[in-house]
This record gives C-alpha cells, structure tokens and sequence, in this order.
C-alpha cells in the first residue's frame, strides 16, 4: 500500500519511500543516524538508574566514581572511539550490533520480557483466565511477526 493516497499526510522533508521494501522498511533509508550522546549525560542517566539500587553511602561512592571516570584520559578516549565508530560510512548504526549480540543473543532468558523495557503487561480485566490471556497476546502479536519475517526475507535478499 502507497502513501500517495489521498488520505496519507505527506513525508516530512528529506524522507524518501521505497516502495519496493516491505511496510515496516520503506523509509528505512531515510532514517537519520542514531545519535551518540554525550559522556556526561550517559554518567547522569547510569546514575539515575542506579540509585534506587543504592543505600546512600554506595550511591554517593558510585558518584565518586562515575565523576572520576568523567574526568579520566580514558573516558575521553572511549568517547573518541565510540564518535568514530558512528562515523565510520560503513556503520548503519553504532549501536545495533552490540545491542543485538548483549540483548538478543548473547543469553537465553525469555527476550520480551526480560529485555524489551517497551513491553509490559497491563492488567486485563476481560480475559482473566492465563490460557485466554496468552492466547490472546500471540493473536495479537502474529500479525507483527509476519510483518517482521517479511522484512527479514526482504533484508536477506537485500543486503
């Protein structure tokens, strides 16, 4: 299906469609590059996320720490590394190897669940029964999945 038709907003400037992709990788090409943020603010975020974890005298060694890596030789150099390997023209994206290889297929814990932080169960007060409820999420998810195997088959042939 086209987004010429007359129901369809037009594309933001700069995208292009291929109409010859499957849906979900039409404009795939016009994506722009995951950006590489900044050191101070990757520090500022672990923290955040590590202090509900700490008693306040770990959480304030861990500010300690976290500030001397900061001002480290070493964290400038992995800064540099990490930019180069986003510039680099072959490099879809700086993240996306390691993120699929550390949170896809380097373990055998249940993904969903464990790993796709997007994803959670919201209480359902029509299906209360586990068998229903279940049986209902796979309904629900067929349909993506074969969206993504097309894709998939698209990007084997593709690439």
């Amino acid at each position: 299906m086209s987004r010429k038709s007359s129901t369809a907003p037009p594309l933001p400037a700069g995208y292009s469609e291929d109409p010859s992709a499957p849906p979900m990788l039409r404009y795939q090409a016009s994506l722009p590059k995951l950006p590489v943020p900044t050191l101070e603010s990757t520090c500022a975020k672990y923290l955040e996320s590590v202090q509900p974890l700490l008693t306040p005298a770990e959480f304030s060694k861990t500010q300690t720490s976290v500030s001397s890596f900061l001002s480290s030789p070493l964290a400038a150099e992995l800064q540099l590394r990490l930019k180069d390997r986003a510039a680099a023209p072959e490099t879809a994206s700086w993240l996306s190897d390691w993120w699929n290889e550390a949170a896809y297929m380097g373990y055998r814990d249940p993904v969903v669940v464990f790993v796709s932080y997007f994803y959670l169960h919201v209480d359902d007060k029509l299906r209360r029964d586990p068998a229903k409820r279940a049986a209902s999420l796979i309904k629900a998810t067929l349909p993506f999945r074969e969206l993504v195997e097309r894709c998939a088959g698209y990007i084997l042939l593709f690439a």
